[in-house]
């Protein structure tokens, strides 16, 4: 049985007006948003690489499909989608190794450090076990650290070499422990597209509603000791659209 994985981190101790009311949504195509939870205004945007790698041509009898949210692996066979018992993370973690289905796995894992200017949202620095990246020592009054993971798994077919799968799935280590409860807002995103709502759970009421420009794959409240994962709702396009009219009609009345 793999093991599941567990990634805590520690964040640099700040002022409470820094971190007080910040949002932080990540997006498969790489953008990590700094957002004011309060009114919902986007205060930062750092772009980094894609969430996901992975190959986009379908093999027959070989192509998998990756879960942006949390690694998780379908495989797509005889027009059919299942999904697999294990995650990119998990076979990383495990490998190398071999399935009950024959297929090999390999894979490597790297973690970093990101020194952001919580203000800005500017990369300042990045520490790795390999090497030290930063253009000035850790500001504590402005600097967050944010651990990052990567993980790069490569399956093979042992009976035919050239049936080869490739993937990368990065990941912003965050507690697994709740956010604050006091947290007043519900999330809810599009499958399509990048909206994001924010529900007043006790009043019924939307908040705020914005468009983060592409798919939202985490959501993170930052808080002193760290991020701390933040559960969303994701629904359809059309569906997102008439619960934001139904709930604003209801407050009409």
């Amino acid at each position: 049985m793999i093991g599941q994985r567990q990634n805590l981190q520690i964040i640099q101790s700040h002022s409470s007006t820094i971190l007080s009311g910040t949002l932080l949504v990540s997006t498969i195509d790489g953008y990590l948003k700094g957002i004011d939870y309060h009114s919902g205004e986007v205060k930062w945007s750092l772009k980094e690489d894609p969430v996901l790698i992975s190959p986009k041509t379908i093999r027959h009898g070989f192509t998998f499909i990756p879960d942006p949210q949390d690694g998780g692996l379908y495989i797509l066979k005889d027009g059919q989608l299942k999904k697999l018992p294990y995650s990119i993370p998990q076979l990383v973690s495990a490998s190398p190794c071999r399935t009950t289905d024959g297929v090999l796995y390999a894979g490597s894992k790297k973690d970093v450090w990101l020194e952001i200017d919580s203000n800005k949202g500017i990369k300042v620095g990045e520490l790795s076990q390999s090497q030290t990246d930063t253009q000035c020592p850790l500001n504590k009054n402005t600097s967050i650290l944010i651990g990052r993971s990567e993980y790069k798994l490569t399956m093979v077919d042992p009976e035919n070499r050239d049936r080869r799968w490739n993937a990368t799935f990065t990941d912003y280590s965050s507690h697994l422990a709740p956010a604050d409860p006091s947290y007043p807002y519900q999330h809810f995103t599009s499958t399509v597209g990048g909206q994001v709502l924010a529900v007043n759970a006790a009043e019924g009421s939307v908040a705020w509603q914005i468009d983060v420009g592409n798919i939202v794959v985490a959501m993170y409240i930052l808080q002193t000791d760290g991020l701390h994962r933040l559960p969303y709702t994701v629904v359809g396009k059309e569906t997102l659209e008439e619960f934001v009219k139904a709930v604003t009609a209801a407050m009409k009345m």
